[in-house]
């Protein structure tokens, strides 16, 4: 019987190489479609931070034949929450609820997530790095993205899963509004558990494994947790962007560590002792926050992950909601897809996808609030979406 041109697998091209354009790919190549994708980077510097892969999250990666603990994932144990003189205010210990969960909830060095996912990825999607991209066409019946270079990629679907900072946003948002700082930055490093369990001030912290703490200033946190099998200890410093000292924008930046000593110089010892052993790979970004997109699609093109819906780091849900867009988009362009179909899958992903996106925006916001806001309550262990 001959395959009629409508029944065809997709050709599907990505722009971004991140965990949602990774994820994307996979679970797309899984459709039996076809897959390009093109990122700019040429992940030349991959240091990172890690990441939490979240029970929501678990359960869509298995669905994919992904296991983190393929990738040293760590399992979350329990939540303590200090105060920045270094009293115990909230402890959590999920060894009784988490039977509860549809998935295990995973700490994973964001690296090795990455990694893990380009593997995947390549089995059955083409990869091109280094992409200078300088035109995008939306409108015609098949988008296509030009680059410096001259070449010119086709494709039936469009995905722009390109971060924050997003060009593809620009095009099928058309005036989308533009991301503006949130008025915090973030440190990063991570530090080798060995290391702390010699220091005097930080061998109580990495006693029991699994373990995700938080000390809390008026203003300000640091949040540590484990990943790599617990071997590497993953450090966040949240201080306003102020105090944060001069950066280059981007994920990257090279972090000044004598401002995030003076920004946590007030707080216990152990935090001291973890500010102090910061190194030479010690990073900073500038956390951004995205009214409402207009419209996530545009004909045969559609965002997902940052690029829709910029999260900021306080629940843990980022990655994961950029996972849950990609393999909703997968499950809504199963092999058989007719290209005509197209427009009104994208619709239905969009309206399927917006207001769980919302709720978990909601809920990330309001655990970013200052110690010293009275006026909104944090989510606690008991209450975090799954």
């Amino acid at each position: 019987m001959t395959i009629s041109q409508e029944s065809r697998p997709l050709q599907v091209l990505i722009v971004g190489a991140g965990i949602a354009g990774l994820t994307a790919a996979i679970a797309l190549g899984q459709q039996g479609h076809q897959v390009v994708i093109i990122e700019k980077s040429r992940f030349a510097r991959e240091t990172g931070a890690a990441i939490h892969v979240p029970p929501n999250c678990t359960a869509l990666l298995n669905w994919l034949c992904i296991n983190p603990k393929d990738f040293g994932g760590t399992l979350l144990e329990q939540i303590h929450r200090y105060d920045q003189f270094g009293n115990l205010k909230y402890l959590k210990d999920f060894s009784e609820i988490r039977q509860k969960w549809q998935a295990e909830w995973y700490l994973v060095h964001r690296v090795d997530l990455h990694n893990y996912l380009k593997q995947c990825a390549i089995r059955t999607a083409t990869l091109h790095m280094g992409c200078k991209i300088v035109n995008i066409d939306a409108d015609s019946p098949r988008p296509s993205v030009t680059l410096n270079n001259g070449e010119r990629y086709e494709a039936d679907l469009l995905l722009g899963a390109d971060g924050l900072h997003s060009v593809v946003r620009e095009v099928i948002g058309q005036t989308p509004p533009p991301p503006f700082p949130a008025g915090k930055s973030c440190f990063r490093w991570i530090l080798p558990t060995e290391k702390l369990r010699h220091l005097p001030a930080t061998q109580e912290i990495v006693r029991d494994p699994g373990v995700f703490i938080e000390w809390a200033g008026d203003d300000r946190r640091l949040v540590a947790y484990p990943c790599s099998d617990n071997t590497m200890f993953n450090l966040c410093g949240f201080l306003p962007t102020a105090e944060a000292g001069d950066a280059a924008e981007g994920w990257q930046a090279v972090g000044n560590k004598n401002a995030l000593i003076a920004g946590f110089s007030e707080f216990s010892s152990e935090v001291r002792e973890l500010v102090h052993a910061a190194d030479e790979n010690l990073k900073v970004w500038e956390l951004y926050d995205m009214k409402s997109l207009p419209s996530w699609v545009r004909g045969c093109s559609a965002l997902l992950g940052d690029a829709a819906h910029p999260f900021q780091p306080y629940m843990g849900q980022g990655g994961a909601m950029a996972i849950e867009d990609a393999v909703s988009l997968a499950v809504l362009l199963p092999a058989g897809t007719q290209v005509h179909e197209i427009p009104a899958r994208l619709a239905l992903y969009e309206k399927a996808r917006r207001s769980r996106v919302d709720l978990v925006l909601e809920y990330t916001r309001i655990n970013g609030v200052d110690e010293n806001d009275t006026t909104v309550r944090r989510i606690t262990g008991e209450f975090i979406p799954m």
